[in-house]
């Protein structure tokens, strides 16, 4: 004879189901928690990365360029600078050393992106140009950046606007992520060699900024 106290257990409880579900639902909970953390934590990085890749190819190739600003070995070309004001800087150079070619090479912003004239990229970021031979036509060197600016020192490091006295160039250059981030909001205030402050923009793009001196080696020879 069976006890009357003695039950079969052929499944669970109403109260066994709530629980398992609600430890389930914490888990996931941690387990998205932790995904979306090193999401957001990748995405940052990427951004990082590519602002920092943006800056060092601008100054990179503004770098190699400008020291050659004034390079005319034959005396034969008058090369110099032939243009420096707070958002573009123009210089020409003989292009193989044998005083046949002149080439006139220009940095900064197209004016369809920088319509104020103020080196601030007017749609937050554009491409940072490069234009030979005063064509109008500006190459891309760098993406994304917001603001540029050019800062020129004379033999004795003191701030100078006459073209024949400049032998070095102060360059601030600040790159703007791609997209936004929610999670980041840009309060920093930005100063650029000349003293002149860019932000806070108080918005939720990252950004990165450099200052490099060019020291012009072909100038005043």
């Amino acid at each position: 004879m069976k006890s009357d106290h003695m039950t079969s257990c052929n499944g669970f409880t109403l109260v066994e189901l709530l629980i398992a579900l609600a430890i389930s639902g914490l888990l996931m909970t941690g387990v998205y928690t932790a995904f979306k953390s090193q999401q957001d934590s990748y995405l940052a990085q990427e951004q990082v990365a590519e602002m920092q890749q943006n800056i060092r190819a601008g100054l990179y190739i503004m770098t190699r360029d400008i020291r050659m600003a004034g390079f005319d070995p034959q005396n034969s070309l008058n090369a110099g600078i032939t243009l420096a004001t707070p958002n573009r800087f123009g210089f020409s150079r003989d292009t193989d050393g044998t005083g046949n070619t002149l080439e006139i090479i220009t940095f900064g912003f197209s004016n369809a992106n920088d319509s104020d004239d103020d080196g601030i990229a007017d749609a937050g970021s554009a491409p940072l140009g490069r234009e030979v031979n005063d064509t109008g036509g500006f190459q891309r060197v760098a993406e994304d950046i917001h603001a540029l600016e050019f800062r020129y020192l004379d033999r004795d490091g003191n701030v100078t606007a006459t073209l024949a006295d400049i032998r070095s160039v102060q360059i601030s250059i600040l790159a703007r992520a791609r997209q936004p981030d929610r999670n980041y909001t840009d309060s920093r205030t930005y100063e650029t060699a000349s003293e002149v402050n860019w932000g806070p923009f108080d918005d939720n793009f990252r950004r990165r900024f450099q200052i490099a001196t060019v020291n012009l080696r072909n100038m005043g020879m």
